[in-house]
């Protein structure tokens, strides 16, 4: 039997191969010798699979609610749901050039008017993209990788941060133009009766600001709907356990 060198644990990674040039090498971990885990190996797969973290379940949450929304809301003020809407936006765009000539013709300020109309007609195209690109569900199908959802990795933290902030200000340029161009309108309106005729020209209005709310879920910096999410798994576990 040969002997073992006196100090084993200061062998070098030559001499632990044993003659075999495709054996893993040896790692030597506080006077314990053991072997790497070759590429291929299932050392990482035998373990626990990662779990969702907190901010992976609230933009799941986020998206599934704002999908729901976009499915059986109001997205055109006329009854149609955000996929019809999407038609109706694309119709309102070939439409542009022929509206501002109609609105010249009794409108002060027609630029201003047809700025807030165009910003109306694609909204729900803006709501659907800002979703779909900081949807960490999206991106995973992208990447053909569920783990990377489970995990949040910083691109998709950052991808769900600048969605929420660029929706975020659209809703408001959008508020602040639609509120400019009714300031502006030659029909004697008083501006206390805005707010009024605001949600009665969009009677689904609601469901914008819904989806609004909902896209704080994509910010990973929301610590309330962070808190929300810890607070219903705890719950969850009190009633299992």
């Amino acid at each position: 039997m040969p002997e073992e060198p006196e100090n084993w644990w200061e062998l070098t990674p030559g001499e632990g191969k044993q003659g075999d040039p495709d054996s893993p090498e040896p790692v030597v971990i506080r006077g314990h010798q053991t072997k790497k885990e070759t590429e291929g190996g299932d050392g990482a797969s035998e373990g626990k699979p990662s779990e969702w973290s907190y901010y992976s379940k609230q933009n799941a949450t986020a998206t599934g609610i704002f999908l729901f929304t976009f499915i059986v809301g109001d997205w055109w003020w006329d009854g149609s749901n955000g996929f019809g809407a999407l038609l109706q936006t694309v119709s309102a765009i070939s439409d542009w050039p022929y509206r501002h000539s109609f609105v010249s013709n009794y409108h002060p300020n027609p630029i201003l008017l047809q700025i807030s109309w165009a910003l109306w007609d694609i909204t729900p195209a803006v709501f659907l993209i800002s979703f779909l690109y900081g949807s960490s569900l999206v991106t995973s199908l992208g990447s053909g990788s569920i783990t990377l959802v489970k995990e949040a990795s910083l691109e998709i933290r950052q991808r769900g941060k600048r969605a929420h902030f660029r929706l975020k200000y659209f809703v408001v340029i959008l508020i602040l133009m639609d509120f400019i161009t009714f300031s502006l309108d030659p029909w004697p309106y008083r501006i206390v009766d805005y707010p009024l005729m605001f949600f009665e020209n969009r009677p689904g209005i609601h469901w914008m600001f819904i989806a609004l709310v909902t896209s704080y879920g994509l910010d990973p910096d929301c610590e309330w709907m962070a808190n929300a999410m810890k607070e219903m798994a705890n719950a969850k576990k009190d009633l299992t356990s």
